[in-house]
């Protein structure tokens, strides 16, 4: 494997999604619920050499450069994290962080957009295509406020669901098809869980 010149990568990569380490256990965005997903560091560590590459930038202090490799490779539009990045970098500065904090600001704001907009995507359509498939119905706007408020609450499955729609992207960018059919298989067990709770309200 690739050496990592920047460990911050590593670090923030892992603070997101990863619950210790060796232990392959994908962590839910509460850091309480986990899942043990074997493979998943191995994966990770590909993302994280990419993501390392791509830092050169970040040192150069070229924000849109480092954003437009990220969309480049992961077919995202993050254009509009430039701002927020280069204003929250400048306020770091002016209280004289460390470049290191600065470089783990950096990561950790693009991972956490990263996975928001993912599964604003792909997360929100698969419950909606669930959802329709055992009921035959769209989901209503109350069904959708049980979803939110369960979200509210930290419900396991959907914590889970956040990182578990993450990684389903992750293996289909780096075309892991073995672990691809277990995070399908996991995704589904979770939404059928969810599901459930939905069905009883």
């Amino acid at each position: 494997m690739e050496e990592i010149q920047n460990e911050m990568i590593q670090l923030g990569v892992y603070a997101l999604v990863v619950r210790g380490e060796g232990q392959d256990l994908l962590m839910g965005k509460n850091v309480h619920n986990y899942i043990s997903i074997p493979g998943l560091e191995s994966l990770l560590q590909l993302f994280i050499v990419d993501l390392d590459r791509f830092f050169d930038d970040i040192y150069k202090g070229d924000i849109p450069s480092y954003l437009k490799k990220i969309e480049s490779k992961f077919h995202l539009d993050l254009s509009f994290l430039a701002s927020n990045l280069t204003q929250n970098i400048e306020e770091m500065k002016k209280t004289d962080s460390e470049e290191i904090m600065i470089y783990y600001l950096v990561i950790t704001k693009t991972l956490e957009h990263i996975r928001q907009i993912i599964f604003n995507k792909m997360g929100n359509q698969a419950i909606k295509d669930f959802y329709e498939a055992k009921t035959g119905k769209s989901i209503t706007k109350q069904v959708q406020n049980q979803i939110n408020r369960l979200d509210d609450e930290s419900d396991e499955d959907l914590s889970l669901l956040y990182n578990l729609i993450f990684i389903q992207f992750l293996t289909e960018i780096y075309q892991k098809e073995n672990l691809l059919k277990k995070i399908n298989q996991v995704i589904t067990e979770r939404l059928e869980n969810f599901f459930q709770k939905l069905n009883k309200k």
